[in-house]
């Protein structure tokens, strides 16, 4: 019978000091009622009836990896961070356990081919993320936060304590139609009006994924023998078996709309002068970007602003509020740093 006592606050420290940077707490009845494609429920209570909570981790990417021309560093980062998660999110989950509740861990990266097929997986954690109030939705749907903007990798734990969920953020975090970087910087032309072509995207982001690899192997069972010798003695081969094997390439292999983006203190502090010239710009991405101000101005039908999930995006629109607090915030940790004695 599980124990009582346990409080959202708690399971937060206890997430950090396992090395979490960012822990929230989202509601599995509030995620049940609010999924965010009806079609395609991502709900805990499909895992386990007796879902109370669910306990959102994130591990921020390191700057370092933006900085660099080349995908390979990030690839290996992004595999490095996802498979730190699942071990934070093991510690979690034992620490839970040892309370008297379960604590069920959800692979970052898992899919669930009862809801459609390729990489879609259980739960969506960047829903889960905002439903916990750690942030927002932006231009391209990606998760960010005040912190460190969208550069951050996410985890979760199903538990059946009964924890009191965070507030969602109202204010929208994305600065969005009046900035468009991530759509001015996306090699693929993925990044749609607060939505995002996945077909697209997954062509440089998941380079070695499940599409290309079904497709290598059919190549491989319906050519002759000398194609198939050619297949199996290429560089592709490779490239797939290491994605299969240590998830190389198969999430989050292009880091361009992340590396632009700039919502996050690390983005002012480490990437503005890197990344303040987008070489990937172009005529028609500017036009399109505009296109997108002038119809969320003019108040026409945005299709990733309707009435269901704007929840994710912000209903109040962009302010600027929260990221002049947290500049303030993080101004003041800077100066209180700078102020400290040295040893």
């Amino acid at each position: 019978m599980p124990m009582t006592g346990l409080t959202s606050a708690e399971v937060i420290r206890i997430a950090k000091e396992f090395g979490a940077d960012l822990a929230g707490i989202a509601s599995a009845p509030t995620l049940s009622d609010y999924p965010p494609d009806r079609r395609w429920p991502q709900t805990p209570e499909r895992m386990t009836p007796d879902a109370k909570s669910v306990v959102v981790l994130a591990l921020r990417v390191p700057v370092a990896t933006f900085r660099t021309k080349e995908p390979e560093a990030y690839q290996m980062v992004n595999m490095m961070i996802n498979r730190r998660l699942d071990k934070i999110a093991r510690k979690v989950s034992e620490a839970l356990e040892r309370r008297g509740y379960f604590g069920l861990v959800m692979n970052n990266n898992s899919t669930d081919w009862e809801l459609k097929s390729g990489t879609y997986g259980h739960l969506s954690l960047r829903h889960l993320a905002v439903e916990a109030g750690m942030g927002t939705l932006g231009l391209g749907v990606n998760f960010m936060c005040v912190e460190y903007g969208p550069r951050v990798n996410l985890g979760v734990v199903v538990t059946d304590a009964e924890l009191e969920p965070g507030e969602p953020m109202t204010e929208q975090l994305c600065i969005g139609e009046g900035c468009s970087r991530c759509l001015y910087a996306c090699p693929t032309d993925a990044v749609l009006h607060f939505h995002i072509d996945k077909r697209q995207c997954s062509i440089e982001a998941q380079t070695t994924g499940f599409y290309g690899a079904a497709d290598l192997f059919h190549k491989v069972l319906t050519s002759d023998s000398e194609k198939r010798k050619e297949i199996l003695n290429s560089s592709d081969l490779l490239h797939y078996w290491q994605g299969l094997t240590r998830v190389w390439g198969c999430f989050g292999t292009c880091p361009r709309c992340t590396a632009v983006c700039p919502v996050g203190d690390d983005y002012h502090e480490s990437l503005a002068v890197p990344q303040k010239v987008i070489p990937e710009t172009t005529p028609d991405r500017i036009a399109k970007g505009e296109h997108y101000k002038q119809t969320r101005q003019q108040g026409d039908a945005v299709p990733g602003l309707d009435d269901w999930n704007v929840r994710w995006v912000g209903p109040d629109g962009y302010t600027g509020k929260a990221a002049k607090t947290q500049r303030r915030k993080y101004k003041l940790e800077l100066n209180a740093k700078s102020e400290e004695p040295s040893s």
